[in-house]
């Protein structure tokens, strides 16, 4: 009788220990693994949400956080639409990698043109130029990236030479390195071009990134990888080894990821969960940030 009891006694006392040992794990709040800082006014009504590793974080005087390479991210929508807030899963691809994710703003078109919309990015490249180490990111290491319309955007302000001095470009998937190649290919540009470039051929000229490249010094381009999905593979396949044969003849290091496995949107959305993707743009972030 008094072994069963004794028995029962301890049974009712581990049951009460892993309790206690469970409610305790479901109440502590997960260990942080990266700082959050949204909406950073950069002026002119601009704003930028910065993801940084929890890495960054101040240690002490005798122990400063870490300063995190930079990856300032330029969303797609056609230029006509987007927020900075589709990021899909660069946050967590970046900051999990030592990097700090920087996602901007810019006016869509009709509030602006694509000069304007340029304006609006080299704005906040400055700005994190000059500011962001009071984050904890180290300025001297920047990479523009973009997808979609932001991939023609980042690719024209690297051609215009704009921004300052950058450790790489990704561009990632888009047609309009040089618009008058792409409206021949098409006979007619689709409506969100059309919104964008409308349809005089000198303005098709102004903004293509390949008019600049052909036209600037040799010399002083930063190395750029230059994304392509299989979402009209063969135009966007031409288009961007196009582009990079132009850049590699002004002397910029260039890397072409054939991405035909991927649509327009994947390409952008899957990088950091499909290992293809990820590692051809985790190599090209590794060299860049030496």
């Amino acid at each position: 009788m008094i072994n069963r009891f004794f028995t029962l006694a301890l049974m009712i006392f581990f049951v009460s220990i892993n309790a206690v040992q469970i409610a305790n794990a479901q109440s502590s709040p997960q260990k942080p693994t990266r700082i959050i800082t949204k909406g950073v006014s950069v002026g002119g009504g601009l704003k930028i949400d910065i993801h940084a590793p929890i890495t960054v974080k101040s240690q002490g005087f005798f122990k400063p956080g870490k300063k995190a390479p930079v990856l300032i991210y330029v969303h797609g929508g056609g230029w006509i639409k987007g927020t900075r807030e589709k990021i899909y899963n660069l946050d967590k691809f970046a900051t999990q990698r030592g990097y700090m994710l920087v996602s901007v703003d810019y006016r869509p078109v009709p509030r602006t043109d694509v000069d304007g919309q340029v304006r609006d990015i080299v704005k906040s490249i400055n700005w994190v130029r000059n500011n962001i180490s009071r984050h904890g990111g180290d300025r001297r290491k920047i990479v523009i990236m973009g997808h979609s319309a932001g991939s023609h955007l980042v690719a024209l302000i690297a051609a215009k030479r704009l921004g300052g001095k950058l450790a790489g470009v990704i561009s990632n998937d888009v047609q309009a390195y040089d618009m008058v190649a792409y409206g021949g290919m098409r006979g007619s540009l689709p409506h969100v071009y059309a919104a964008a470039f409308g349809y005089n051929p000198k303005d098709w000229i102004k903004w293509s990134p390949v008019t600049y490249v052909r036209s600037g010094p040799k010399g002083g381009l930063p190395p750029h990888m230059i994304m392509y999905s299989g979402s009209n593979y063969e135009r966007r396949k031409i288009l961007a080894n196009g582009f990079g044969a132009d850049l590699k003849a002004k002397g910029a290091k260039v890397t072409l990821f054939d991405g035909r496995r991927y649509s327009h949107g994947s390409i952008a959305s899957r990088i950091g969960i499909s290992a293809e993707v990820t590692r051809a743009v985790e190599r090209f972030l590794k060299v860049a940030y030496r």
